[in-house]
């Protein structure tokens, strides 16, 4: 009876009645120029090897055992071998909103992408934050800390103490499906909850625990899923309520709070005098990241610091609303953990960790007029490793070591040409770029060859997003012509 079944089943999988899960793959590259971001491991010639359960088995200098085998064997010929960038800090339902707002800083910015995110559905969120999904991949960027968009528009959503009408609740799954966008393209991801004010605190929770109930059900045992986590919103929030309310909420359900703040040099006061409420509420803690965290004074940096809170910088983003240089070395000398984000493609516009390597020195060595303030090490740690360690999730990623998971670059410095290596890390951070990323893996699995994307069909997305933003650009030209 057994072997009758058996037989049915493959006579049906042939028909294509039944569709059988393909077997995992294992790799094996060779001769590659590794950069493991390991502290203490100076890049070497060696090879790298993957198991089928996505995650590195061996990682060493020289040739590989005579024995070692696998299902795919690469010889990297010399091409950089190193882990992916990780964004600490990311919102990558902008994707199609780059470009807008390019005169102003954080809240005139905010404004203009408003105008056209207040009139998207939650179908909307899935087709946006799928494209950016699929840009970060392509860029590099294997893993990601994801601030969803909330259902709530209106309120205080616009800039510390500005009121517009509402809030309001859209309706539909707008967590959800960005939790689904970024699993279908393949991206390691956090996704990180807002708590809008909007009903009573009982709705709100009962809102989380049901986005929270969503992600395990159907994600829980999918690599990519990394955890959960709440987007601090104390920065717009009127009164020192916000501030109890995440406190409460990261401790019931024990969660990771990562709060833009301090980030506008606009009325610095206001948003230092904030700080205190989430000291007085409980809320700093090795579970609370900052966001940005620009405009500080010793005392923060002190009380953060010996909380054990820790810190996401992003260099391009600050750089492109005139936000200011977040003081890197001076945090790191005060204890705090520093990781790093591309933020939103709408106001990096593009994707690229590797010039945000770049900007991100010029940046601290332009301030201190020192090029040792920050090392080419340093910026590439904060931004691998570093960010991973940031975002508690460094046994998992952020270096190339057995136990983790196989997601690393393939970088060519020959093609294009860009001179003879004479220090590793140094010419990776500095010479490479875009144009030398040759292939992405995630989990051993190749997801990007080239500008080519493997896990979704890209024109679909393309025509998706195209469609949907033309109604939103319709809709927000019909409000304005009513105002």
């Amino acid at each position: 009876m057994k072997h009758r079944a058996l037989l049915f089943v493959l006579f049906a999988a042939a028909l294509g009645c039944v569709q059988l899960a393909p077997a995992a793959e294992t790799l094996l590259i060779r001769n590659g120029r590794i950069i493991t971001m390991k502290p203490g491991d100076a890049p070497f010639i060696g090879y790298l090897a993957t198991g089928a359960d996505g995650k590195i088995i061996a990682v060493a200098e020289g040739e590989p055992p005579a024995g070692m085998k696998a299902d795919h064997v690469i010889d990297a010929g010399g091409k950089f071998i190193a882990p992916g960038f990780i964004s600490a800090h990311s919102h990558l339902f902008t994707s199609p909103l780059r470009g807008l707002g390019h005169t102003e800083t954080l809240y005139g910015w905010g404004r203009a992408n408003q105008r056209l995110n207040q009139h998207a559905n939650a179908e909307d969120v899935y087709w946006f934050a799928l494209h950016g999904s699929l840009d970060f991949l392509r860029n590099g960027i294997t893993t990601a800390y994801d601030f969803s968009i909330s259902p709530a528009v209106g309120g205080q959503a616009v800039g510390v103490g500005e009121k517009v009408p509402g809030p309001v609740l859209r309706p539909g799954p707008f967590e959800e499906n960005q939790i689904r966008a970024k699993a279908d393209a393949g991206l390691r991801f956090i996704d990180s909850v807002s708590l809008p004010r909007v009903g009573t605190r009982e709705e709100i929770l009962a809102r989380l625990e049901k986005v929270l109930a969503y992600a395990k059900e159907n994600y829980g045992s999918n690599p990519l899923f990394l955890k959960m986590a709440i987007s601090g919103g104390l920065q717009r929030a009127p009164t020192k309520e916000t501030a109890f309310l995440e406190a409460y909420v990261m401790k019931t359900y024990g969660l990771m709070n990562q709060s833009h703040f301090l980030e506008s040099p606009e009325r610095v006061p206001e948003q230092q005098e904030k700080f205190y409420w989430y000291a007085e509420a409980g809320a700093l803690g090795p579970n609370f990241i900052f966001g940005h965290f620009i405009q500080t004074n010793p005392d923060i940096l002190r009380i953060a610091a010996k909380s054990g809170a820790s810190m996401s910088w992003q260099p391009m983003s600050n750089s492109r609303l005139g936000s200011g240089v977040a003081d890197i070395p001076l945090y790191r000398a005060f204890g705090l953990k520093v990781g790093v984000g591309l933020d939103d493609q709408s106001c990096t516009d593009l994707s690229d960790p590797f010039l945000n390597l770049r900007i991100g020195l010029a940046l601290i060595r332009t301030k201190y007029k020192d090029a040792k303030a920050l090392s080419v090490y340093d910026m590439l740690y904060l931004h691998t490793l570093g960010s991973a360690e940031t975002l508690q999730i460094a046994d998992k990623v952020g270096s190339l070591e057995p136990g983790k998971f196989a997601d690393f670059l393939v970088v060519d410095p020959m093609d294009p040409d860009t001179g003879p290596v004479h220090d590793p890390i140094a010419h990776y951070v500095l010479a490479c770029g875009l144009r030398n990323l040759k292939q992405v893996y995630v989990g051993g699995k190749l997801v990007a060859d080239g500008t080519h994307l493997l896990t979704q069909d890209e024109a679909v997305v393309r025509r998706e997003v195209d469609t949907r933003m033309a109604r939103l650009e319709a809709a927000a030209a019909a409000l304005d012509e009513k105002k």
